[in-house]
Order: structure tokens, then sequence, then C-alpha cells
């Protein structure tokens, strides 16, 4: 059993991007554990932000019983304007020496939301402390595809799991339909660069590199 991290700027990012590559983790026996560094508070379409962030972090714990995720937390840093900081870096540092995943997920240096770019540069500036032990990075795509892809997952056989789990944030699928939208891209993602594998895919770049 392998422990896998999985960084998540906001609930529901994890379930849009790499949801079906968590559960496949799951299935083979791995032991995935969430940070959500925000609760999204600033997303609640007409809701207040304290109202917001506990329906949101209600939802992450629907989505993560969806995915059988070994634990979930919740950083509550503040939603759109996160960023780099020595306590969140340090508090980082602790849980990968805690921890010691094996491969760790974030989102992609390129993605159109701040936070997400946010979220890379706290990875790599912890990271930075590491001389061995390190683990792989992943990144991931939500708002902005991907342009340089170095990881293909087959998520087919999950695809119904993942689907679950963005439904599960009933507050942002009321405002966009994020399940139908995804379901698109990760199609478009298993005819493009999975051939011949499945209808549907999940697709990664290493981290370390930008794009």
């Amino acid at each position: 059993m392998a422990h896998i991290l999985v960084i998540s700027p906001h609930p529901d990012d994890e379930s849009i991007g790499c949801g079906g590559t968590i559960r496949k983790h799951v299935l083979s026996g791995d032991s995935v554990h969430v940070i959500f560094l925000t609760s999204g508070e600033a997303g609640g379409h007409g809701r207040s932000p304290a109202e917001t962030a506990a329906l949101r972090e209600g939802e992450a714990s629907c989505a993560a019983g969806i995915l059988g995720l070994a634990s979930v937390q919740f950083w509550r840093e503040p939603d759109k304007r996160l960023r780099v900081k020595r306590s969140i870096v340090c508090r980082l540092q602790r849980m990968l020496d805690d921890l010691r995943p094996r491969l760790l997920y974030v989102t992609h240096g390129h993605e159109m939301h701040p936070d997400h770019r946010a979220s890379l540069r706290i990875v790599d500036r912890t990271l930075a402390s590491f001389k061995s032990d390190r683990p792989t990075v992943l990144l991931y795509e939500v708002w902005t595809p991907l342009q340089t892809v170095d990881h293909i997952e087959d998520i087919s056989d999950v695809i119904e799991d993942k689907l679950a789990a963005i439904r599960a944030h009933r507050t942002q699928c009321d405002a966009m339909r994020f399940d139908e939208a995804v379901l698109g891209l990760n199609r478009y993602r298993g005819e493009m660069y999975s051939w011949p594998g499945g209808p549907y895919a999940e697709v990664f770049r290493h981290g370390g590199r930008r794009g």
C-alpha cells in the first residue's frame, strides 16, 4: 500500500481534476489523503462566506466517501487570496514528513484560477527543502486544459464514480454543470490520448515543469 496526497485548492477540484485517478488508487489498495487549502467560501453564489464554507466542506466529505479517501483536511486558507506563506509551507512540510507519500497531485501552473497557481507554488516551495524522499509530483487540470501531457490515466472503469463525486459538490454543480463539462473533457482525453485504451482518461504533467 502506498500513501497518495492530493492538494486541492477548493472543494471540488480534487473530484474534477483527478477523481478517477483517485478512485483507481483506492481500488488498488492505496491510501489517498486530500488537503483542501481553502473551503471555497467565495463561491457561494449568493450565500454568505460562512454558510458556503460549511456547505462545501460537507459536500467534500460526501465526495470523499464516494471516492474512498482515507482522510481529508480543511486548512481554511482564504479563498481567492491563497498565498505562499511560511506557516502553510511549514504545515505541508510536517504533513509530508508524517505521511511520506509516493505521489503528490496538485493543480498545474497555468491554471486560470489564481488559487490553483498558488497551490503549485506552495508545493514547489515546500519540496525545495527536501533533499531526499521527495514524492513524484503530477499536475492536474481543472479550469485550464494542459497543453503538454506526460501521463495518461484510463479512468473508463471508474467514470461513474468520478461523476458521482463531482455531483456531490451540489452548490457548484447547481451553478455550473461541471459533471457534464468534465465528462466531455475526459472523453476527449480518452479519444485523443488513451487510444487504444478506454473512452475516458485523465491527463497529467510531471511537476517541476510549467504548462
